[in-house]
């Protein structure tokens, strides 16, 4: 049975005034067709008025657009990018102008600053490569980008971040630090980016020392580009951000490099290895995290305790020292180094001319030429370059009266700029947090 509702709409229904709707329905009165037909046309008149706006729109934006392409970006005054110079649009509107793949020689060599009468030679170390400078090679290149606010502050100060590839001094391009680079220069700073030789680089005359001339001669050729854009040149300043085996890279230039092309003003650390020690390589022997890796005694207390063991025996360190001086000693050298029990004699001869020589690529064995302020970011559960990296690097930076802060997610490995916890999400946030206060801090914005 129907309830009251329907019943009243039934009644309302059957109640309605003839002239509106007649009963048999089969057609409407005069004044309700005129009606339909004025609604009819008012809607047929509003169609045709937004598909004439439509089309009389587009006209017009593609009409601009071919007359006048510069306008279509935010781009230095009088000049139109090319092809070569930037990859879309939409990478200038929110990065800045990317200018990729760029090259950082002049003429076909690397200048080796460590050889003999080079701004870089230092008498114990003796000259490396001979004395030679390094053949250019297809990795040479770097991509920069530029935002607008720096475009619009051409003679004031401003910043360059430069960001250096990981991978194990063997693997990586600089394309993994592009989302860096957009990062920052969304905020303001021009970013930069480059790849370099690697240590399994088939290129002939290569070694760590490379790594870090080619870090100067990118420098020197985002400088002088800088300028030729209308840059002043004296009012540029910088900082060097890495990865991993990037990071180490960051750590030794500031630490190495005599002079710099671009005043450095502080540097970034995720992550990076100091030195080429097994005692720098601790991995821990169980799942629980150390709960506290900055200082040195605990980390050798965990060692004895056996929380810690070394990650690479004696032969993996004698063969990544040999690595860094590009394979300079063959295999019967490598075995003369080395006891029966694998440990390593610091007797032998060979031993200590490329001890010499490699201690030159760990911070922790060199004057601290700059002390450069330095942050930097740490895992607890680091399984690459371990946990007792961070103690001897703030134990030499308290000794050289080196500015370095500390940021330690406990449970985060060495992937952790991808972090994998709540903490670690929040600590990559607060190391950024802190990038960003000393950006506005040294660069004086």
């Amino acid at each position: 049975m129907a309830d009251k509702d329907d019943m009243e709409y039934k009644l309302n229904v059957d109640n309605l005034d003839e002239n509106i709707i007649p009963k048999d329905g089969s057609q409407w009165p005069k004044p309700a067709k005129i009606i339909l037909i004025l609604i009819a046309f008012i809607c047929l008149a509003l169609v045709a008025g937004l598909i004439t706006f439509i089309l009389l729109y587009k006209n017009k934006s593609s009409g601009n657009s071919q007359k006048n392409p510069e306008q279509s970006e935010k781009q230095e005054p009088g000049k139109i990018p090319t092809k070569d110079e930037t990859e879309n649009i939409e990478l200038y509107n929110f990065f800045g102008l990317k200018y990729p793949n760029l090259t950082y020689d002049d003429n076909g060599k690397i200048i080796n600053t460590f050889k003999k009468g080079g701004d870089n030679y230092n008498e114990s170390m003796g000259e490396i490569n001979d004395g030679k400078d390094y053949e250019k090679n297809e990795r040479n290149i770097y991509d920069l980008y530029i935002p607008q606010y720096a475009l619009d502050r051409k003679n004031e100060v401003n910043g360059i971040i430069l960001w250096i590839h990981g991978g194990s001094w063997m693997n990586g391009t600089k394309d993994g630090m592009d989302i860096f680079c957009k990062l920052y220069s969304q905020q303001g700073y021009i970013s930069a980016t480059l790849s370099y030789t690697l240590l399994n680089s088939p290129h002939k005359d290569f070694n760590i020392f490379k790594m870090l001339d080619e870090i100067t001669a990118c420098i020197k050729a985002i400088k002088k580009d800088l300028v030729k854009k209308g840059f002043a040149g004296d009012k540029l300043k910088l900082v060097i951000g890495g990865y991993s085996s990037g990071a180490h890279l960051t750590l030794l230039y500031s630490y190495l490099i005599k002079k710099f092309e671009i005043p450095i003003q502080f540097i970034i650390n995720y992550v990076g290895p100091i030195g080429l020690d097994s005692k720098y390589f601790n991995v821990l022997t169980t799942n629980e995290t150390l709960p506290n890796i900055e200082k040195v005694e605990y980390i050798e207390k965990a060692l004895q305790e056996g929380k810690i063991r070394p990650m690479i025996p004696a032969p993996g360190i004698l063969g990544l020292r040999n690595l860094f001086l590009g394979n300079k000693y063959n295999e019967s050298d490598i075995k003369s180094m080395l006891y029966p029990n694998m440990t390593i004699n610091e007797n032998d001869a060979k031993y200590k001319e490329m001890f010499n020589v490699v201690k030159f690529s760990s911070v922790t064995e060199i004057e601290d030429l700059h002390k450069t302020p330095t942050i930097c970011i740490y895992g607890g559960a680091d399984e690459a370059v371990g946990v007792s990296v961070y103690a001897y690097l703030k134990q030499k930076a308290d000794k050289d009266g080196r500015p370095l802060e500390f940021i330690y997610s406990r449970n985060e490995r060495h992937m952790l700029i991808f972090p994998t916890t709540l903490d670690g999400m929040k600590k990559i946030w607060e190391t950024g947090s802190l990038t960003m206060k000393y950006l506005k801090k040294y660069f004086e914005y």
